[in-house]
């Protein structure tokens, strides 16, 4: 599976990913910590809609 995603840094100083299509986003203290963040997010996001 493939989606866009964007990395940036708010004004706290944490990196932010966001799912774009879904608008899930996680932070986290390094870009890369907020990407695996930003996965289980997607993962939790999946499983709960598709129960709807």
């Amino acid at each position: 599976m493939q989606f866009e995603v964007e990395v940036h840094r708010n004004e706290l100083g944490e990196w932010v990913a966001v799912a774009v299509a879904w608008n899930v986003q996680a932070t986290g203290h390094t870009e890369n910590e907020a990407l695996a963040r930003m996965m289980e997010a997607l993962a939790r996001h999946f499983k709960t809609s598709s129960q709807k």
